[in-house]
């Protein structure tokens, strides 16, 4: 619907600046307004054009509408300082439910992406550390987001990658070991650059409460 409002609408300032000279037509938005007494659709178009042709919004907005043609829309309305809002017949909305019941679980896919490759990483918890609601957002947004994706004709491939190697992991596991030093009594000095989260220290108190201090000549 919106789509063919924007074409109508773009039909419509063409023959309202088309003696005006115009090197390029400022930005137009056209959005659902907050309040629905405000119609369907709404547009800025004349108080977007209103410094460029030194005209009044509200006079550029009748002539806009003079130009506005559409079979979808009952009644065009100004508004305020000049904003224009466009009300649908009840048919625009009620001609859509065929295409729905038609396309079925479908309906709103498309084929922009025309099956190229797209890798979507996400979550990817840094496994130094506890995981934390960042994470689970993570987790959320990028499945969502994969799901608009393929649903626009990508073909999706998701990844968690889990980077458990390396100096990083080497540093939590003599992180973890001076926390079960400490916790089995043992006197031992942190290591450098290692990870102080108070999170060691309770893996390193579950440690001891099950294996006591059998581990600490491992």
């Amino acid at each position: 619907m919106k789509r063919r409002i924007e074409k109508s609408l773009k039909e419509a300032l063409n023959k309202v600046v088309k003696d005006a000279s115009i090197d390029k037509m400022p930005p137009i938005v056209i959005e659902r307004p907050k309040n629905e007494q405000h119609g369907d659709f709404a547009t800025n178009a004349a108080m977007a054009l209103a410094g460029i042709l030194k005209r009044k919004p509200r006079d550029i907005a009748e002539e806009i509408i003079g130009s506005f043609e559409n079979s979808l829309v009952d009644k065009v309305e100004i508004a305020g300082p000049g904003f224009i809002n466009f009300f649908l017949k009840d048919y625009a909305w009620q001609s859509v439910i065929a295409d729905v019941v038609e396309k079925g679980t479908d309906f709103g896919s498309s084929d922009i992406g025309k099956g190229k490759s797209c890798n979507l990483e996400f979550v990817s918890a840094n496994p130094t550390g506890p995981l934390h609601i960042g994470h689970g957002r993570g987790a959320a947004v990028g499945d969502v987001l994969a799901n608009v994706l393929r649903f626009a004709g990508y073909d999706v491939c998701r990844e968690y990658y889990i980077n458990d190697f390396g100096n990083q992991i080497e540093k939590l596991g003599q992180s973890l070991q001076a926390r079960y030093y400490e916790a089995i009594g043992r006197d031992i000095s942190f290591p450098e650059g290692g990870y102080p989260g108070e999170y060691l220290k309770e893996i390193a108190n579950e440690l001891v409460q099950k294996f006591g201090d059998s581990l600490s000549n491992k």
